[in-house]
């Protein structure tokens, strides 16, 4: 499968604007591939949850797909009813395929105070791509991949607004959750800054050996790899480290 890692630049509490830089990020894309944007690249890493959910980024989402051709996993805030969730929706040419919610708050930002974590393992297929979700702080979670993993997702990806100051740790835990389940890790990051913090980018795709086999700069772009998910299998068969 072919990734279009999509480095956004994201426009604070402006969900029209992000929605243009989606359409015109993504305009050269092949039908078929996977696009990523990363967390809440609809409005930012806002604790405004309530402002953040107005508005409906999640047919934002499936339009984009429908417009490409392609698969989409997108991170946006998601509101139901009085309850907003920090989200990774994926959705593909025929409309939404899943929607996961961030298990892990960021503890920092008291981020669990303004949207509500969520409990639920999800793996979505993509044409026979089995994909984990993931979101930002999640990443230092192990169990939350692990979890996928066992679930038969063949590629993990985490949509994150991962800030500069822990950058180094972004890559290490990447790898090693790369490693450790033996799947591809798809990292998609923005970059850029909101009014409090400087992000660097740095998106990364990780082999299901721990090799960095594409990785950003910290300019706003498109990360583009291809992934082999049957690399995933036969590597599971050879080594059937996963459920020993």
């Amino acid at each position: 499968m072919h990734l279009a890692l999509v480095q956004l630049d994201t426009v604070w509490l402006d969900k029209e604007a992000n929605y243009a830089k989606w359409r015109a990020l993504t305009a050269h894309v092949s039908p078929g591939s996977l696009i990523v944007l990363p967390e809440m690249a609809d409005v930012g890493f806002t604790m405004r949850s309530q402002a953040a959910g107005a508005g409906d980024s999640a047919a934002a989402v499936v339009e984009l797909a429908r417009q490409r051709g392609c698969y989409v996993a997108a991170g946006i805030v998601v509101r139901d009813g009085s309850i907003c969730r920090n989200t990774c929706l994926t959705a593909g040419p025929d409309g939404e395929i899943a929607r996961y919610a961030k298990r892990h708050p960021f503890v920092l930002v008291k981020e669990g105070l303004s949207y509500t974590p969520g409990t639920e393992v999800v793996v979505a297929d993509l044409a026979g791509t089995k994909l984990g979700p993931s979101i930002c702080f999640d990443l230092r979670h192990p169990h939350v991949q692990r979890e996928a993993a066992l679930a038969g997702a063949e590629a993990l990806v985490n949509v994150a607004n991962w800030p500069e100051a822990r950058i180094n740790h972004w890559k290490a835990l990447l790898v090693a959750r790369a490693i450790e389940n033996q799947a591809y890790m798809i990292g998609c990051n923005r970059c850029g800054r909101d009014p409090y913090v400087a992000y660097p980018g740095q998106s990364v795709v990780v082999d299901p050996l721990g090799e960095i086999v594409a990785e950003a700069g910290e300019e706003e772009s498109v990360l583009e790899a291809e992934i082999d998910v049957e690399r995933v299998r036969q590597l599971r068969r050879d080594m059937p480290f996963l459920r020993s």
